[in-house]
This record gives structure tokens, C-alpha cells and sequence, in this order.
């Protein structure tokens, strides 16, 4: 991590060459969980990332910064299986379920989980709103382990494949929706959520090294680049 801050700078720099300022970024590190000293999860990261990035824009007036809103039911069941979110919110998911996922339960991740997705989601409605902005961000999220009935990798709920499918439903002009995944596995839970009932038409476009790639990869019948 020793050039972080580097990289930080140079790519703060190279976005706002290509977007009119200022560029709306969403945020929700204000929701700390506590976590195992045993846990190799880097909570921190997620804050460090946001002051690097408001430093260099926001005096600048070259971004805004906004807390990411909770999620709602409604738009979390356009992905995810009704029954498994209502489980989850009261804390009634198993251990075995919660270990999957990586974090205990606790009222503040349920928060952070709410609003990994709700800022996703209110960065999507920024830029495909009419006359909305060009391009929106979301400091978080990124949550694609998460499948439709159960959460996987420290991910509770799938953002992206959420967003996807609340911009199909609510914006009749998007017919289909490209996920560009910088990781270095197959988007593996959001191929799966949407081979599930609500099928929004996504593509999803894996970009990984051959030698990287996860062994286990899920199913789907979305067109798949690599």
C-alpha cells in the first residue's frame, strides 16, 4: 500500500479529465462495525479512500460527497429472494449463514449492508435521471459475492445487480445493462441472481488474468468476455 495515496491521486486526477465537475460520489464509511481482531477485513480502508479523494476534490469543487441512503425492501427484492432479506434484517440467518458471510450480525452492519446497496442504487438514479449527471460513484459497494438467497465474502447484498435491475425498472429507455468487473474471479453471485426470477438482461464482462481466475465459476446464460 505504500503508493496508495500515489495511485489515489493520479486516477482522482485522470476521472476528472474525462467528467464535468462536479462528479457526485456516494459514501458510507460513517457505519463502523466492530469486527474480530481475528478478522482480515479492512473496515478502514473504505474511510482512508474517501478523505484521500475529498481532499483532492471536493476543495477543489471538482466532486460532491453525499451519505449513502439504506437500501429499500423494494428495491433489494428486485435481485434478492424476499425471505432471505427479511431474515437477514432480523437477525434471524443462522451462524453457519453469517460465518458465509463473513461479518457477525449486528444492527451497524445491517446499516452498512442497507446502505452498501442504497448508495449503488442513488448513484445509478444521478446519472440515468433525465438530465442527470455523466458519470456518479459509490465509495463502497461492490458487493458482487452476494447471491439472491444468501450473502458470501463479506458481501449481504448484491449492489450492482441490484442497481442494474432498478435502472431497467425504473427508466424504460435502458434495455440492457453491461457489469465491467475489475476482479480477479468470474462475477459469479450476480450471474446467478440474474438466472434467478427477475432476469434483468445483463452482460457481464470478466477481465482477469487466465492463472487467477476463480476454479469454481456458477452457471449462467449471460454473455461472458474475458
Amino acid at each position: 500500500m505504500r503508493n496508495a495515496p500515489l495511485r489515489l491521486q493520479l486516477a482522482s486526477r485522470a476521472v476528472c479529465t474525462l467528467v464535468q465537475p462536479p462528479l457526485p460520489l456516494w459514501y458510507n464509511d460513517h457505519y463502523q462495525v466492530s469486527l474480530p481482531s481475528t478478522s482480515s477485513f479492512p473496515m478502514e480502508k473504505y474511510r482512508y479512500i474517501r478523505e484521500a479523494l475529498q481532499r483532492e476534490l471536493e476543495a477543489a469543487g471538482k466532486a460532491t460527497f453525499h451519505e449513502s441512503p439504506l437500501a429499500s425492501i423494494e428495491d433489494l427484492t428486485t435481485v434478492h429472494d424476499g425471505e432471505y432479506v427479511r431474515r437477514y434484517l432480523a437477525n434471524e440467518l443462522s451462524h453457519k449463514e453469517n460465518r458465509r458471510i463473513g461479518f457477525p450480525w449486528s444492527e451497524a452492519g445491517k446499516l452498512r449492508a442497507l446502505s452498501s446497496t442504497g448508495g449503488t442504487v442513488a448513484a445509478m438514479h444521478a446519472v440515468c435521471r433525465p438530465g442527470g449527471a455523466r458519470f456518479a460513484g459509490h465509495i463502497a459497494g461492490g458487493t458482487h459475492h452476494a447471491f439472491a438467497d444468501r450473502g458470501e465474502g463479506y458481501c449481504v447484498f448484491n449492489d450492482i445487480a441490484v442497481a442494474a435491475a432498478c435502472a431497467l425498472r425504473d427508466y424504460p429507455a435502458i434495455r440492457r445493462v453491461l457489469l465491467v468487473d475489475l476482479d480477479v474471479h468470474q462475477v459469479c453471485s450476480a450471474a446467478a441472481d440474474c438466472n434467478g426470477s427477475h432476469r434483468p438482461p445483463l452482460r457481464e464482462s470478466s477481465h482477469s488474468g487466465g492463472s487467477t481466475l476463480a476454479q469454481r465459476t456458477e452457471a449462467t446464460d449471460l454473455a461472458r468476455s474475458e
